[in-house]
């Protein structure tokens, strides 16, 4: 059975023009200091230039809070095929899509599947840095 409307119905006609649903009132409100400094952080982290340190064979994991795909998870280790100098451009997504114009310079192979598959991926290189841990961190 739906909800029956508390609101004020100028208020509900207001929200109506926003696109904002009941129940969504809080996204009006100013953001959070902390949310704001996470924002910056991101920024920063998306913008640092480890990228730049990737090189074909190396391992490479997500810069954390910047992982965008579903693949590959988080701190699970990818290996760079390629690094393109000229970016492909997804056509595929509008504008209204975090994928519209996304620069993919980035060709990342990982195993997928109960075969273990190898399969390449296109990605945004500014969302990736050298994997770090005790072993060999390239092939």
């Amino acid at each position: 059975m739906p909800r029956k409307s508390t609101l004020d119905p100028q208020v509900k006609a207001l929200l109506d023009n926003l696109n904002i649903d009941e129940g969504e009132e809080e996204s009006l409100a100013e953001p959070a200091e902390e949310a704001t400094q996470h924002l910056c952080v991101l920024l920063e982290r998306l913008n640092n230039g480890r990228e730049r340190a990737l090189r074909p064979g190396m391992l490479a994991t997500w810069k954390p809070g910047l992982k965008n795909r579903r693949f590959p998870r988080y701190s699970e280790p990818v290996v760079v095929v390629d690094l393109l100098n000229t970016p492909i451009v997804n056509p595929d997504s509008e504008s209204g899509s975090p994928y519209f114009r996304e620069p993919l310079d980035l060709l990342l192979g990982m195993m997928r599947g109960d075969d273990y598959e190898f399969l390449i991926y296109h990605a945004d290189r500014r969302r990736f840095q050298p994997y770090e841990q005790d072993s060999t961190d390239h092939c």
